[in-house]
């Protein structure tokens, strides 16, 4: 995430990592059981707006809290891209980048279709917004993350075990649409066994988020 914090960071443990996580987890849990309790009436709580992505995006949110209860406020400035990427990951999670448009802000139909300009230029300025923090948080927070690695600083391992989820539940996502197209037909039950898989291991990303953004400042501030 930041040199600074990579030369803070040191490989004792720091036990608010333990409640950090048992706080992150108890709180996803309750989402999910207080869905299945009142709320699903027989649906599956990996539903769309369901406790699951409900509490991804809470959990989301929680992460930039504790990114600005932890870093010092000096770091604000240069590390804006970590609470903004967490901030969009929570309004991707709440399906926002479809909920103002017919498609979404990073589809090309928005922009090729017969969408109004300004709604363009708006989605346009959002997507590009995207992308800039993507690319902001993987190149500062690749060389951060490799150096603190080497210091033996335990939040990388946190990052790199979210990227982890990310790109193995987008490799999963819509798995037996996507073998579809290759000729491979799966069962229902495997196909639903791996959208389980998907909506559980999204919802652990921002845990791991949370964790990492903890350990990177443990023992700062809260």
């Amino acid at each position: 995430m930041t040199d600074q914090a990579s030369k803070r960071a040191t490989p004792e443990r720091w036990p608010g990592l333990t409640s950090a996580a048992v706080l992150s987890l108890g709180l996803l849990a309750a989402f999910v059981g207080v869905d299945l309790l009142f709320f699903a009436q027989g649906e599956s709580f990996k539903r769309e707006g369901g406790g699951l992505e409900t509490a991804s995006a809470v959990l989301y949110i929680c992460a930039v809290v504790v990114f600005f209860l932890k870093a010092p406020v000096s770091d604000w400035p240069r590390l804006f891209h970590v609470p903004a990427l967490m901030a969009l990951f929570a309004a991707r999670e709440l399906d926002f980048d479809k909920a103002f448009t017919d498609s979404g802000i990073l589809s090309l139909r928005l922009y090729s279709g017969d969408t109004p300009l300004g709604t363009k230029l708006v989605a346009g300025a959002v997507a590009l917004f995207v992308i800039y923090v993507i690319l902001r948080t993987a190149w500062r927070g690749g060389f951060a993350g490799l150096r603190a690695l080497r210091d033996g600083a335990l939040w990388p391992w946190f990052a790199v075990l979210a990227c982890a989820l990310v790109v193995g539940t987008k490799s999963i996502d819509g798995l037996g649409r996507k073998l579809l197209d290759f000729g491979i037909v799966i069962t229902q039950d495997l196909d639903a066994t791996a959208a389980l898989i998907e909506e559980v291991g999204e919802a652990f990303i921002p845990v791991c988020a949370i964790l990492a953004i903890a350990a990177c400042w443990r023992g700062r501030k809260a």
